[in-house]
């Protein structure tokens, strides 16, 4: 194999997506490595969903050890004084040809979108939201800001739609909501138009940002109180993004390890003491 395969698949679910990835690829799971992207989000009354998305590589197969090859076996010698008498030679039969068979199809990943590509993308997404604001009778202004570290993690930092401006929060909602509505039609009129996913996160007045930074420190101090009381710790309900902010913070921690437990709405992280 010349390089490894991959590629990026999407589903309603994690699983979903996984086993889309499989199917296209033509392997079993085991023979991949499974990256999760975006956690993805039912989202509310159907509006703000997201499709979760991983990307599989296709591991190298081990090459296998060359066998020796078998030594001709060498006929008995004949007797002093008596020769042997030659065989006569078998008809070999006629090897049959056998049709060619297709090559396997090769699985190209999509190529990687520009920067340039991704810039364009976030000025559509701007652009539309200034005039969905301007429509709603919002008096805000949108900048264009990096994503905190606290949301990124080790990742890279996508650029952030940062809605600015006074008495803005029924643009936020309960959980997120509102923003990640907002969020997801502003995705979908730069999907539209652009013919490529929107690489841009929303916010309003740097809330987000503030929220996974607050995030973080909770994930560090309550994996101390795990670590000190030999306790699950078990975290308030949160949506898929913000759980995503704890998994981050602890995914390196020396002593505990996170879980997601629950559904839909109630779905919550467990911080718990990795086995020795």
């Amino acid at each position: 194999m010349a390089g490894q395969q991959s590629g990026e698949f999407r589903g309603k679910t994690i699983e979903a997506a996984i086993n889309a990835g499989l199917a296209a690829l033509g392997v079993t799971r085991d023979a991949v490595q499974i990256e999760v992207v975006r956690p993805g989000s039912r989202g509310v009354l159907g509006i703000g969903a997201e499709d979760a998305i991983v990307r599989l590589t296709v591991l190298a197969p081990a090459r296998p050890e060359p066998k020796p090859a078998p030594r001709p076996e060498t006929p008995p010698s004949p007797p002093p004084g008596r020769e042997a008498k030659p065989q006569p030679l078998e008809p070999q039969p006629t090897a049959k040809p056998t049709p060619e068979q297709p090559a396997a199809p090769v699985v190209v990943a999509p190529p990687p979108v520009s920067e340039d590509k991704r810039m364009a993308g976030v000025r559509v997404g701007r652009e539309f939201l200034m005039g969905l604001l301007e429509r709603m009778g919002v008096q805000a202004r949108v900048e264009i800001v990096p994503q905190s570290e606290a949301e990124a993690g080790d990742g890279e930092r996508m650029q952030v739609l940062n809605i600015v401006g006074e008495n803005l929060n029924m643009l936020i909602g309960r959980q997120n909501e509102v923003l990640s509505a907002l969020e997801f039609l502003t995705r979908l009129v730069v999907t539209n138009q652009t013919h490529s996913p929107g690489y841009f996160t929303l916010d309003v007045n740097g809330y987000r940002a503030r929220r996974a930074e607050s995030l973080r420190k909770l994930a560090l101090r309550m994996a101390e109180q795990a670590v000190q009381t030999g306790r699950t710790m078990i975290l308030e309900p949160m949506p898929p993004a913000e759980r995503r902010i704890i998994h981050l913070a602890l995914r390196n921690h020396p002593y505990v390890t996170t879980q997601s437990i629950g559904e839909g709405d109630r779905r919550k992280v467990t911080i718990v003491l990795k086995k020795e």
